[in-house]
């Protein structure tokens, strides 16, 4: 099994320069302390980072994330596509905390990153971002992009 996945304060230097630009995109679109909504982030804002986003839907006020859709990169990275399954599934696979992260990240509608191992192939690390969004303008956070890059600067 990895370890814990380490929480970092900003993305390292050796990550992904698509990573900081997704990053400063999505901040770029938080408004009145609030997280972007879908309506302002969609697919087509989205083009040069859509096979590195996963989209997880909170269910059940947030006890737990579906997720909607795996990123292509993501399911290459990993070997897997866990579309359909729950965050809380990926907790019980790999000893992860997930869920609490992502709780986290919607209660303070701020980004969680984390430098984590990619759990089905331990040799490689990679940088996550937890971003959360709106799936409607007038409402709260309720779901959140998951972002994997690899990083090859970090050990994993």
């Amino acid at each position: 099994m990895v370890g814990p996945d380490r929480e970092i304060a900003d993305l390292p230097s050796s990550a992904d320069p698509q990573a900081r630009t997704l990053l400063d995109k999505w901040g770029s679109l938080c408004a009145d302390g609030l997280p972007p909504s879908r309506e302002q982030i969609g697919p087509f804002e989205l083009r040069p980072w859509l096979g590195h986003i996963s989209i997880y839907e909170a269910v059940d006020g947030g006890a737990d994330f579906r997720i909607r859709l795996e990123g292509t990169r993501i399911s290459q990275m990993t070997g897997e596509d866990w579309t359909g399954r729950y965050a809380s599934e990926v907790d019980a696979a790999f000893n992860a905390q997930l869920v609490s992260h992502m709780q986290e990240a919607l209660r303070t509608g701020r980004p969680s990153l984390h430098a984590i191992g990619i759990y089905q192939r331990k040799f490689r690390s990679a940088v996550r971002m937890l971003l959360p969004v709106r799936s409607r303008a007038d409402g709260p956070a309720d779901q959140i992009f998951l972002v994997i890059y690899l990083d090859p600067g970090q050990a994993p």
